[in-house]
């Protein structure tokens, strides 16, 4: 490890392989377990339309600081001493965020400032984004720099629209930083007003960022697998929801099954998304002009949707095993579970649809046709038992497994999407 390297772009001279992330970013990751389990655990205690919707709301920011770190660290090289320090200082900040998200709304409720030190957590950690950009667009200005894997140095131009890129960033992640600070100055509700500023501001300042530059400078990305490692991450979160639903209960002839088929349900999911990850999706976007780089902000920031809906299938299964006994599925506790898998399916289709190895016509039926027979069944739930509803959600995920191990596409498949 150097201890002086200045931040070098992830480039390799006519690559189209992908790195892949560094032992640092994959223990960066797991503090966001943290976050993710308090989110999930809120929606738990709180399964009403109003839960569903704080659910969204702090969904939002917990998945954009993730992805904001996570692209710093695809596009630069991450070995030096400076930047460890900072990732570290992020997963800490990171951990502060995930403490403060239970009484994150708690100012509308209850009239005390519990959002502040939620408000306070952004701020720093933007702070932190922007810090970095700003001295790799310094680094980056006095020079080209030559990457540790001693492939040949970006180019000037390159560097030119490098420093364009990391300008813009540190404009817009430095904005929504004081627009979190100065939320902390403002009453209730309203401060509500200057997150969603400060959040739309940032989530844009990428899309300003590379519509600034003519020619984006390419580089080797991993985040088509940090992405999928997030995703994991958040089917753990299903899984532990099994463990836990099935723990707090008695174990009887209706538990067991319905333990059993909502693990089948996680599954299905990981076989859903995992069968179509394309690792170049990223590096296709930043080499093949303007429309490739829009698939590729649509497949990155599409997955807000897939891990939403994941961790809402996660509490919808516990919710479902504590009540395996009861004579029929609590409405709530359907509809999340229900709910989550749909988004999830028709999010998934949406990113899969953009990416190299595109669907098949007849796979995007299956699963569009699918996800509205899920939601239908969400909407019955009501009248059905535990043990029935989710057999009936365990077989028409099977279904579409199967039709997935059926319909693997081809690069060549003339009969595509």
């Amino acid at each position: 490890m150097s201890t002086s390297r200045s931040p070098a772009l992830r480039h390799l001279a006519g690559s189209t392989e992908a790195t892949h992330p560094s032992w640092l970013e994959l223990f960066f990751d797991l503090v966001f377990v943290v976050a993710v389990s308090e989110l999930a655990r809120l929606l738990h205690e709180d399964l009403t339309l109003h839960g569903l919707l704080v659910f969204c709301a702090l969904f939002v920011p917990v998945w954009w600081m993730w992805m904001s770190f996570a692209y710093y660290a695809d596009l630069f090289e991450t070995d030096a001493t400076h930047f460890r320090i900072a990732l570290l200082a992020g997963m800490f900040g990171s951990l502060v965020l995930a403490g403060t998200i239970g009484v994150a709304i708690a100012p509308v409720e209850a009239g005390h400032d519990g959002a502040h030190g939620f408000a306070l957590a952004n701020a720093v950690l933007q702070a932190i984004l922007a810090g970095l950009y700003g001295y790799a667009r310094r680094a980056t200005s006095a020079g080209p720099a030559r990457p540790p894997s001693g492939d040949a140095p970006a180019s000037a131009a390159q560097n030119t629209a490098l420093r364009r890129l990391c300008g813009v960033y540190v404009s817009g992640f430095g904005g929504g930083g004081a627009l979190w600070l100065a939320s902390t100055a403002v009453p209730a509700p309203w401060h509500l007003a200057l997150w969603a500023l400060a959040l739309l501001v940032e989530i844009a300042t990428p899309f300003v960022a590379y519509l600034s530059v003519d020619s984006p400078p390419a580089h080797a990305s991993h985040l088509p697998e940090r992405l999928g490692l997030f995703t994991l991450i958040v089917l753990g979160e299903t899984v532990i929801a099994v463990a836990w639903g099935a723990r707090g209960t008695t174990w009887t002839a209706a538990t067991l099954p319905v333990a059993f088929l909502s693990f089948v349900i996680v599954a299905c999911l990981w076989w859903v998304y995992f069968e179509h990850v394309d690792h170049r999706v990223i590096i296709n976007a930043l080499t093949s002009g303007r429309s490739s780089l829009v698939r590729g902000f649509a497949y990155g920031y599409g997955h807000l949707l897939i891990f939403a809906g994941l961790a809402a299938t996660a509490v919808g299964s516990e919710v479902l095993i504590e009540h395996a006994d009861a004579g029929h599925i609590p409405a709530a506790a359907g509809l999340a579970l229900t709910g989550g898998v749909a988004v999830f399916l028709l999010a998934t289709t949406a990113a899969h649809l953009v990416i190299r190895r595109p669907l098949r016509r007849g796979l995007v039926v299956a699963r569009v046709v699918t996800a509205v027979s899920v939601l239908l069944l969400g909407l019955l739930s009501p009248a059905l038992s535990p043990p029935v509803g989710i057999a009936v959600l365990a077989g028409l995920l099977a279904l579409l497994t199967w039709a997935e191990v059926r319909n693997r596409p081809q690069l060549d498949d003339p009969d595509r999407v």
